[in-house]
C-alpha cells in the first residue's frame, strides 16, 4: 500500500485524513488533493460509512487512483451543476465510491 502513496505522491495527489475518536471506535475522514491541479475533493467518512481507518484509507487510496485513470473528472471537481459534464464525473464518482461503503 506504501507503494500506492508513493505513486500519488509522485503525481502531485495527497489525501488528507481526520479523525473523530469516540467511546466505541474512531472515525476516519478524508479528502484528496490534486496539488498541481490546485483543487481538492470535499470530505468524504464523516457517517462512517467505509467502515475502520484500514477500510477508509484503501477506499482513499483506490479512489485518489480512479481520479488519476480519469483526469478529467479533476477538472470537473469544482465545475459546479453549469457544466454539462458536471453530472457525468457525479454520477461516476458515486458508483465508484459506493462500492467501498459498507451499507450499500
Amino acid at each position: 500500500m506504501i507503494d500506492k502513496y508513493e505513486y500519488l505522491e509522485k503525481n502531485g495527489v495527497f489525501i488528507h485524513y481526520s479523525y473523530d475518536h469516540y467511546k466505541d471506535g474512531t472515525n476516519c475522514n478524508f479528502s484528496i488533493e490534486f496539488r498541481d491541479k490546485k483543487t481538492q475533493i470535499g470530505w468524504y467518512g464523516d457517517n462512517n460509512e467505509f467502515g475502520g481507518v484500514k477500510n477508509v484509507m484503501i477506499t482513499s487510496i483506490n479512489f485518489a487512483l480512479w481520479y488519476l485513470e480519469n483526469p478529467k473528472y479533476i477538472d470537473l471537481i469544482n465545475s459546479g451543476y453549469h457544466n454539462p459534464e458536471y453530472r457525468e464525473y457525479r454520477d461516476a464518482s458515486w458508483e465508484f465510491i459506493k462500492k467501498y461503503m459498507i451499507n450499500e
